[in-house]
């Protein structure tokens, strides 16, 4: 069969990304629905659309910014303020590699279906609460109505556009070497941004279920590792998942990034909770 080139590669791959996501499209919207949106007020007065509270007329105040239906409970005029709502800049980023393809049990969701599911939920969330949503290096700001599915479609897209400034809301597994991780960081700004790391795992890499004689597949570049007793390295391996994960936190946190752990064994709810909560804007 003749190869359809890289162009028809890309829209094959990009056709497969559709298939796979439409499922994670409405299990992400369904998700977010769960959790009460609401915009994100910043607790003072300005333009918005909540109350926020009454006060005294003042000088200056015309004659209908007085909220006469309060005022005419007593002797005094009040003006009827809102709440300041910011317009800000959600940056999702979620890691694809082969190791996020993995899942150890049949039917479980990988690393990656997972984390897409909770950054889709995610931005629907943000979408609701009138807040516009990027791809890092593959998608400028997004918003309004159709806007989470042009989201999901730009998972495809090469990671080739300019990064823009915004909260970041990173998604991955986090394997790799600490100083990797650390420098990654960096290099996206992320002490300047704020916002979320959230480290993604397969229960299988949490407990170490493994005994007797198993082969281990490494990534691309490791070769396959041929145990007798897996039995045998389950303390040595423990100890080495609990240091990464000491070093994820230790280089979110350097970073100014919330760190957040999830399993994909877990319910999705509470995560999204957390997310949604580390991602409050300050005021």
């Amino acid at each position: 069969m003749a190869d359809p080139g890289p162009a028809g590669r890309t829209i094959a791959t990009a056709e497969s990304l559709a298939a796979t996501l439409s499922p994670l499209l409405l299990a992400a919207q369904r998700l977010a629905a769960s959790t009460a949106p609401g915009r994100h007020g910043r607790r003072r007065a300005g333009a918005g659309e909540q109350f926020w509270q009454y006060r005294d007329v003042r000088d200056g105040d015309s004659l209908r910014a007085i909220d006469w239906r309060r005022s005419a409970r007593g002797d005094r005029l009040y003006v009827r303020e809102r709440e300041w709502e910011s317009v800000e800049t959600l940056v999702l980023d979620i890691e694809d590699h082969p190791g996020m393809r993995w899942g150890s049990a049949r039917g479980r969701e990988t690393k990656w279906e997972r984390a897409v599911l909770l950054g889709l939920a995610v931005a629907a969330l943000a979408f609701e609460g009138g807040e516009r949503v990027a791809l890092f290096g593959r998608m400028q700001p997004v918003g309004g109505p159709g806007a989470l599915a042009r989201l999901a479609a730009g998972l495809a897209l090469p990671t080739t556009a300019k990064p823009v400034a915004g909260r970041l809301a990173l998604f991955g597994d986090f394997l790799d070497e600490p100083g990797l991780i650390a420098a990654d960081l960096a290099s996206r700004g992320a002490t300047e941004r704020g916002g979320v790391l959230v480290q993604v795992l397969d229960p299988a890499e949490c407990d170490f279920p493994y005994r007797g004689r198993v082969l281990f597949d490494g990534a691309a570049s490791e070769k396959p590792e041929d145990i007798a007793r897996a039995e045998d390295i389950a303390n040595a391996y423990h100890a080495r998942l609990t240091a990464q994960r000491d070093a994820v936190v230790a280089a979110a946190e350097a970073a100014r990034l919330i760190p957040i752990f999830h399993r994909t064994d877990a319910p999705p709810g509470p995560a999204l909770a957390a997310i949604r909560a580390a991602l409050e804007p300050v005021a």
